[in-house]
């Protein structure tokens, strides 16, 4: 047990460095999801307004985004968790595989692992067995708010059983893959690989949820992410998943464990090869950082790919609502009935515009936080010393970033409507497609300038961007469900284009979004050029 020693004097290091970061997710989490369970009461209350809902749950599209509903006898708390369950795991997840690389590798490239090792009596287990207990804390807190929050919602249809399963549910989920990002965490040698591979190994798992969730629900036991849809919150309320989850939290963090036994602090056990010296990709800063993120930008844009052709093989049964309906059918000619058809599918398409726009920003920001995170850690000292300027350095890491949200928006898209048009009778234009890819450029050029004032201004607090991109996500994806004021969904950048393309692009809110990116963008450059570098 040597190699555990001082491994709670470590908890308590981290814990004072993290609670800030920690209290911010778990208020955010925790707090939006009561609140919208509390919101759910004045929304789904009624008979009639449960079943208008259950048609729109139960088609294809929607089963995709959140899974299949596994009963008819539908109530308001039913109905909540058929909607949540997915889409709060994708929150707890990120929150993990956030606070897991931090405190793994984040800590290693700062010197912090090596110093503590070499110049104290702590043993050499100890910073990953201190990591694994910060991960149970988080998830633990997140557990305890989120399911006494549920017993005070008293959404209709709630039981004390359903509560709790759901809350620990998604605390198992997010404990899980949190301990399986320890497992990159000694595979690979920085944190920038860590959540590459981490990010790769939840998109398989997502997809395949997906899929199976559309071709046969039974094959999502297949998906680790899969396994919360089969707790049947508030019908059967198996706890099964859960135990599925904590075992396998528990083999990832004994794989860990072993990795760890056999590599050296600020390495990883895949080996890195050496370049040629001579490469003509060492020339500039522009070059290099194409090297650098060749690897991961080809993963981002592979994994949309494979995204956008999912969604979009389900085209097909969205227009089942009105193939499905002899009274359509008699009411409406063969013209009305495909113009109803197509008025469906391209209304999904705004919402995976909204989807794609989002990861889109995310894979691209990722590049541009780049810049920071290699000048906190010593890695642009070199560059800096050769004769060019701060402005052509951020220059260089701003238009790569935006350029790969660019064409990860693009490429999503594209492959959607590549396999949407594959399975329609009636296949789609291009022009859709491409409404939303333009309507969606201001809003990629505003989070890039908001990030890079940050990075210029305010480095420490670039985060912000992640908080204001999840806020108006949320905003969007769920502000009409939820029934929220509209000067609150006004808030959001997604909402001036939310009908985009049944109807066209306001041109006013654009103008106003490229303004703003304009005018954050010259602040960034001010300030990085006159801060202090790290």
């Amino acid at each position: 047990m040597t190699q555990y020693t001082q491994t709670m004097t470590m908890l308590k290091a981290n814990l004072k460095r993290d609670w800030p970061k920690m209290t911010i997710w778990l208020i955010i989490l925790a707090g939006m999801f009561v609140a919208v369970a509390a919101k759910f009461k004045g929304i789904y209350g009624t008979t009639e307004q449960i079943s208008t809902i259950a048609q729109t749950l139960k088609s294809q599209a929607m089963v995709s985004l959140f899974g299949p509903i596994t009963t008819t006898h539908l109530n308001t708390a039913i109905i909540f968790s058929a909607e949540m369950m997915v889409f709060w795991g994708i929150f707890i997840v990120i929150f993990n595989f956030s606070l897991s690389v931090g405190i793994t590798r984040g800590q290693e490239e700062s010197g912090l692992t090596e110093m503590i090792l070499g110049g104290h009596p702590v043993g050499r287990l100890a910073p990953i067995a201190a990591a694994c207990l910060e991960l149970v804390i988080a998830n633990g807190a997140f557990v305890i708010a989120t399911g006494i929050g549920m017993m005070a919602a008293n959404i209709p249809g709630n039981n004390e059983n359903g509560n709790w399963l759901f809350a620990i549910t998604l605390g198992a989920a997010g404990l899980s893959f949190g301990l399986i990002s320890l497992i990159f965490a000694q595979l690979v040698a920085d944190s920038h690989n860590v959540v590459i591979y981490n990010y790769a190994f939840f998109g398989i798992a997502y997809l395949a949820r997906m899929m199976t969730d559309v071709s046969n629900p039974d094959y999502t036991w297949l998906s680790p992410f899969g396994w919360i849809e089969k707790a049947d919150i508030y019908t059967k309320n198996n706890w099964l998943p859960v135990g599925l989850l904590l075992v396998l939290g528990v083999i990832s963090f004994t794989a860990a464990i072993i990795l760890n036994k056999n590599r050296d602090i600020d390495s990883g056990i895949i080996q890195i090869h050496g370049g040629k010296r001579t490469s003509r990709f060492l020339r500039g800063s522009g070059t290099l950082l194409f090297w650098n993120q060749k690897t991961s930008s080809l993963f981002w844009i592979i994994g949309m790919v494979i995204l956008g052709a999912s969604y979009g093989s389900v085209f097909n049964s969205i227009s089942k609502i009105a193939n499905d309906s002899p009274v359509i059918r008699q009411v409406l000619s063969q013209d009305g009935v495909h113009h109803l058809e197509q008025n469906q599918i391209l209304s999904f398409v705004s919402i995976l515009g909204v989807i794609f726009s989002v990861l889109a920003i995310v894979g691209g920001a990722m590049v541009t936080n780049r810049l920071y995170t290699e000048e906190r850690l010593g890695y642009l000292q070199i560059i800096s010393t050769k004769p060019q300027s701060r402005s052509k350095l951020l220059i260089a890491y701003l238009i790569y970033g935006f350029v790969l949200s660019v064409i990860i928006l693009f490429a999503a898209l594209m492959a959607a409507m590549g396999a949407g048009n594959s399975v329609l009778k009636h296949p789609l234009a291009f022009k859709y497609f491409w409404q939303i890819f333009v309507a969606m450029m201001p809003i990629l050029a505003l989070f890039t300038g908001i990030l890079v004032a940050l990075i210029g201004i305010v480095p420490k607090w670039r985060a912000i961007v992640w908080i204001v991109l999840g806020g108006s996500f949320v905003i969007s994806y769920f502000g009409k469900l939820i029934d929220l004021p509209t000067w609150i969904m006004k808030l959001s950048p997604f909402y001036w284009f939310r009908k985009v393309p049944l109807e066209h692009i306001d041109v006013v809110p654009a103008i106003w979004m490229i303004f703003i990116a304009f005018i954050m963008l010259v602040l960034g450059f001010i300030g990085y050029n006159r801060r202090d570098m790290s």
